[in-house]
């Protein structure tokens, strides 16, 4: 036992270093690298039977499928995302979709006055009309890290929010950059003043805070103060985000945060569906078989438990269609270029050894 838990403090290491330097791992060179992300990827979400949990009797009143990480920079990873899009579109057929950054970094197929626009503003324009036609369907979208710039001027609002099925979901990306700074990303005071804001508005709802970087292991610089913000809200039942292209789910505190893997190239692609039912949220995981050339279900099973001081209000009949109410944002902004922000990349370092201290330690202590 003991050996097991010194293996899982590793583990917290391996992870924390692909938070820290995930961008690094794909490429040929990073071999000592690639060796603690093949230890990360050792506790990813395993495969099981189906629990029982997850046998529901009735149908869950909507469901939300969930892409990140989409990397669209060449044909392959085209592919592989417009399967995926496919997958959701004709098979899943879920209320509507999310996508959380890292999106594209190429584009093809654009007019003659396209190409003259900005290299941000015509990825994005090609990334809206490729989803509009490939997902067909209603979609919820955030910049990540990777090609950011320009995104307001196509999708409008990063920081927005809206009331559906009784849930309240909160969507917001970093606001400043340091290019080629890995999690060297911050939020801006009005962002946080939104941020709070928003969250107040929502305290009698359950709530999903949507971000590309994960919160926990702290990805960006402003990782803690958020953590410190959802603290405050105990409503917030859960952080989603991708970047680390791994599959994972963390416990802290009263909300898990859940990584989702990459949909584009990676060492194993795959997706998300959440079915919100009002005791628990089920959620499915789709994943790219090679022989087969498509996404299937795969054997994997997460829940988000609901308290139940708010399972009453979320009762009720399946929800058809998509109608979001009470949607507010804050004023679409450009993403700052902050060469600054690079100094502080030693601030990383330390979150993440609180994060392999609070995970490794008390995994040694048996907590």
């Amino acid at each position: 036992m003991l050996t097991f838990r010194i293996m899982r403090i590793v583990a917290a290491l391996a992870i924390a270093t692909a938070a820290f330097l995930h961008a690094q791992i794909d490429t040929e060179n990073a071999d000592p690298l690639r060796n603690l992300f093949e230890m990360a990827r050792q506790f990813e979400i395993p495969v099981m039977a189906q629990p029982d949990w997850a046998q529901r009797q009735t149908p869950p009143r909507f469901r939300m499928a969930w892409i990140t990480d989409l990397h669209i920079t060449n044909v392959t990873s085209r592919t592989l995302v417009t399967a995926a899009c496919h997958a959701i579109r004709d098979d899943i057929k879920p209320n509507f979709t999310i996508v959380t950054g890292d999106n594209a970094g190429h584009f093809w197929d654009l007019s003659e006055a396209e190409k003259k626009e900005p290299v941000g503003v015509r990825r994005h324009r090609w990334l809206k009309r490729f989803l509009d036609s490939e997902l067909a369907g209603p979609y919820c979208i955030v910049p990540g890290d990777n090609w950011p710039w320009d995104f307001e001027k196509v999708f409008g609002a990063t920081h927005y929010s809206f009331d559906f099925g009784g849930w309240h979901f909160h969507f917001t990306s970093t606001d400043n950059q340091a290019s080629g700074a890995e999690g060297c990303v911050t939020f801006s005071p009005v962002s946080w003043e939104w941020m709070e804001s928003d969250l107040a508005s929502a305290a009698a709802k359950p709530t999903l805070f949507i971000n590309h970087e994960p919160l926990w292991p702290p990805s960006f610089l402003d990782a803690m103060p958020t953590m410190q913000m959802i603290s405050r809200n105990p409503h917030v039942l859960a952080v989603l985000g991708g970047h680390l292209h791994l599959d994972l789910e963390f416990q802290r505190d009263g909300w898990r945060q859940f990584v989702a893997p990459a949909v584009g190239r990676s060492h194993r692609p795959g997706f998300k569906v959440f079915n919100f039912h009002p005791d628990a949220v089920i959620i499915e995981s789709y994943e790219w078989q090679e022989n087969e050339q498509a996404f299937l279900p795969a054997a994997k099973w997460q829940q988000l438990p609901v308290p139940e001081k708010y399972r009453e209000a979320l009762a009720g009949p399946p929800i058809t269609g998509f109608n979001p109410e009470n949607r507010r944002q804050m004023a679409p902004r450009p993403k700052n270029v902050d060469k600054a922000l690079g100094e502080r990349s030693h601030e990383l370092s330390v979150n993440m050894m609180t994060f392999i201290m609070s995970f490794g330690v008390g995994k040694l202590l048996g907590q």
